[in-house]
C-alpha cells in the first residue's frame, strides 16, 4: 500500500470568519488517481474554524486525476 501524500488546491467562496469571499487553500491527501479532501490549509484557519466552513463545504470532495496536475505540493505563504 502506498503512503498517502498531501497536495494543496485552491476553492473560491466566502470565509466567514474573515468576511471576505476569495481563494483560500484546501488540504488533499491520498495516492495519485485520488487525492480526498482533508481539511482547510489556509493561513488564516485557527481553532478548527473548518468544520463550519462554507469553503470546505463547496470544495470538491475528490480531485478529478485529470486535474491532479494542477495541485501544489506546498500551501502558498508557508
Amino acid at each position: 500500500m502506498s503512503e498517502k501524500i498531501v497536495k494543496y488546491e485552491y476553492e473560491y467562496g466566502l470565509c466567514k470568519r474573515m468576511h471576505y469571499r476569495g481563494l483560500w487553500c484546501v488540504r488533499y491527501e491520498g495516492v495519485p488517481g485520488h487525492f480526498e479532501k482533508a481539511g482547510m490549509a489556509c493561513s488564516c484557519a485557527v481553532d478548527g474554524c473548518d468544520k463550519d466552513c462554507a469553503v470546505m463545504e463547496s470544495a470538491d470532495a475528490v480531485i478529478d486525476p485529470e486535474w491532479e496536475w494542477h495541485m501544489l505540493d506546498n500551501p502558498p505563504g508557508r
